[in-house]
């Protein structure tokens, strides 16, 4: 799939609105709702960060060793006294000389007359087959190693705009660079916007380096409660996402779903199951959207949204999905 209103300021350069009133970001100023001043997860005010002293590394001196003393000297091991060695090598010489008579009398004697001993034939020589080596595919990196995700074997995308935190699998997952930047869907005056984002196999289309197989952000939405924001922003992102040549696709939503996210923060989730009935070049012909909503302060709530195509090699799985947008969390 590819967004049909772009990335805005993700990863093409665009305008950025927005997330709660669609407006631009710079230029002119509007006046914002009530609802503006909600950030997300944290919105209470950050945690002070820790002050920490530098740490000096303790000094060691290095232990002198003391040589042993020995009764009746001056330092060290005893000297044994030396010994004469003349006598000692004369008699070595004599022996040697003497063996070596005796050994060239066996010699002659072991070999017939007129012939001579065969030479002792050469060994072959022994080589040692080194076994190669077998190139090994090193895993991806995570990114934000600093950062423990809760999903074994993932990686955590920062959404700093909402004080959050969610993970994606690492395998053909790329994260904005920046996490400020916002990606779009929809018109200008009513976009649905989301910051944090990840996409699944960028530019696997050939000739359209936007399209992607899944994508995932993270907003904050108006509504009274989490159930309405989680049903108003799915049906809001399935029509701008999905629609093809103005041919709105069809939507099979499931019931809501009360879960619970890390640090048992209660939640809404809805699921709908998209087919197009005109999928387009890089379109798969189903598709999986997931929206998160929780919490609410009345007014809005934090929104997780994420969507796969379904039926294609390598798709995310629903299974995979409901890890990825319950994975939502506060950032530490």
């Amino acid at each position: 799939m590819s967004s049909p209103g772009g990335h805005w300021g993700s990863h093409e350069s665009g305008q950025q609105y927005d997330p709660l009133t669609g407006q631009p970001v710079g230029g002119a100023q509007y006046p914002q709702p009530d609802a503006q001043q909600y950030q997300g997860f944290g919105a209470y005010g950050q945690p002070q960060q820790p002050q920490y002293q530098q740490y000096q590394q303790p000094q060691y001196q290095q232990p002198q060793y003391q040589q042993p003393q020995y009764p009746g000297m001056p330092g060290g091991y005893p000297t044994p006294p030396k010994k004469s060695k003349g006598p000692l090598i004369t008699a070595i010489a004599l022996g040697a000389v003497a063996l070596i008579a005796i050994v060239t009398t066996a010699v002659v004697l072991l070999v017939p007359s007129g012939q001579q001993a065969s030479p002792t034939p050469p060994q072959s020589p022994t080589t040692t087959k080194s076994t190669p080596t077998q190139a090994t595919t090193a895993p991806p990196s995570a990114a934000n190693p600093d950062l423990q995700p809760v999903v074994p074997g993932w990686q955590v995308v920062r959404v700093p705009k909402r004080t959050a935190l969610y993970d994606v699998p690492l395998a053909g997952w790329e994260l904005d660079p920046d996490p400020e930047n916002i990606q779009a869907y929809g018109p200008p005056d009513d976009p649905v916007t989301m910051t944090g984002v990840a996409d699944y196999m960028i530019g696997f289309c050939p000739g359209d380096p936007g399209s992607y197989r899944a994508t995932s952000g993270v907003s904050a939405r108006k509504g009274p409660d989490d159930t309405t924001v989680a049903n108003e922003t799915l049906a809001k992102l399935v029509q701008y996402a999905h629609s093809r040549d103005g041919v709105a696709p069809i939507v099979e939503t499931g019931a809501p779903e009360h879960i619970q996210l890390p640090g048992n923060v209660p939640a809404v989730r809805v699921t709908a199951r998209i087919t197009l009935p005109k999928p387009g070049a890089c379109d798969a012909a189903t598709a999986l959207t997931s929206v998160v909503a929780t919490n609410s302060d009345g007014q809005s709530s934090v929104v997780m949204m994420a969507t796969a195509d379904q039926g294609v090699e390598g798709a995310l799985s629903q299974e995979d999905l409901n890890k990825l947008t319950g994975s939502l969390r506060a950032a530490p």
